[in-house]
C-alpha cells in the first residue's frame, strides 16, 4: 500500500499567509479550492498532469503561501515550463507568464507573440529563469501596463528586455514616471493594425484595455473578471466610478471579444 506522496513525490498545502488572490484555484482547480477566505488543498495531485499544474501554481503564488513537506525533485524543470500557452488551438501565441507578484495583488501577466514585436501585458514577478524563457521566445518589444496597480517589477523587465513601457499618463506615479510611452486623452489608440488600446475608467481613473484584433482577445487588467462563470466588474474594487466602467467600450455589446 502506498501513501499519496509516493505517487507525486511531495505533500502540498497552503499556509496562513494566503491573500485569496485565486491564482492557484484557476491554475490547478483539481487540487485547490476556497475555504472561508483563503485557498486550501482539497485533494492531493493525482498523476503527473495534476502534479505539474500544482507546482506551476506554487511557483505563481504571489505570497509563496503554497508549500510542500519536502522539496520537489524537479522544481527547476517546472520553472522552465513558463510562460504557459493558454490555448494553442484557439488563441495561438498567447501565454500566461505565471510568477504573480504580491506588489500587483496577484494580478495575471500575459505574453503576446507578434511578428512586429512581442508584448508583455502587465508585469509578472521578475525572475532570471522567466526572463530567460521569454528571451527564448523572442523577448518583448513593449510592456503594456493596464493601470497603476499591476506594474510590479516593470523596471527590472524594461532593463532586461529593453522593452518600451506603455501606460496612460493619468496612471503614472513616481514608480512609473520614466515609462517610455504615455497615452493621453480618451483614445482609442492604435499600436500597428492589430492592437487597439481602449480607455476603460472604473477600477481606476485611466485604466486601459488592450484589444488584440486578429484573435478578438481583450486584455482587461482589473477592469473585468470572471466571477461565478460570468463577466463581472467587481464593483467593490472600483475606486473611480462603477458607472463610468459600465459605460466604457469593453462593456458595450458592439465590441466582440473571446477572452479577457
Amino acid at each position: 500500500m502506498f501513501k499519496t506522496d509516493d505517487f507525486i513525490g511531495f505533500i502540498i498545502f497552503v499556509d496562513h499567509t494566503c491573500i485569496d488572490c485565486d491564482t492557484c484555484r484557476w491554475m490547478a482547480p483539481k487540487t485547490f479550492t476556497r475555504i472561508d477566505t483563503k485557498s486550501a488543498v482539497f485533494k492531493q495531485p493525482d498523476g503527473e498532469t495534476e502534479r505539474i499544474k500544482a507546482l506551476q501554481a506554487l511557483l505563481s503564488c504571489p505570497t509563496s503561501s503554497i508549500r510542500t513537506e519536502k522539496p520537489p525533485h524537479d522544481i527547476l524543470e517546472v520553472q522552465k515550463t513558463f510562460p504557459l500557452p493558454i490555448d494553442e488551438q484557439s488563441i495561438p501565441g498567447v501565454f500566461h507568464c505565471g510568477y504573480h507578484s504580491e506588489a500587483s495583488y496577484g494580478a495575471t501577466s500575459y505574453l503576446i507573440m507578434h511578428p512586429q514585436g512581442n508584448i508583455l501585458v502587465d508585469s509578472p514577478r521578475y525572475t532570471k529563469q522567466l526572463a530567460h524563457n521569454i528571451e527564448m521566445l523572442g523577448g518583448a518589444r513593449y510592456m503594456f501596463l493596464t493601470h497603476r496597480d499591476d506594474v510590479a517589477d516593470h523596471e527590472k523587465w524594461s532593463k532586461r528586455l529593453s522593452c518600451d513601457r506603455i501606460i496612460h499618463s493619468k496612471e503614472v506615479d513616481e514608480n512609473t514616471a520614466d515609462a517610455e510611452m504615455k497615452l493621453e486623452g480618451l483614445g482609442p489608440w492604435s499600436l500597428s493594425n492589430d492592437f487597439e488600446f481602449i480607455h476603460t475608467p472604473g477600477h481606476s481613473e485611466a485604466s486601459v484595455c488592450l484589444f488584440y484584433k486578429p484573435l478578438k482577445i481583450l486584455f482587461t487588467g482589473d477592469h473585468l473578471c470572471e466571477h461565478e462563470n460570468e463577466l463581472s466588474i467587481m464593483e467593490m474594487y472600483n475606486y473611480f466610478s462603477a458607472w463610468r466602467l459600465g459605460d466604457s467600450p469593453s462593456c458595450a455589446p458592439s465590441l466582440q471579444f473571446q477572452f479577457n
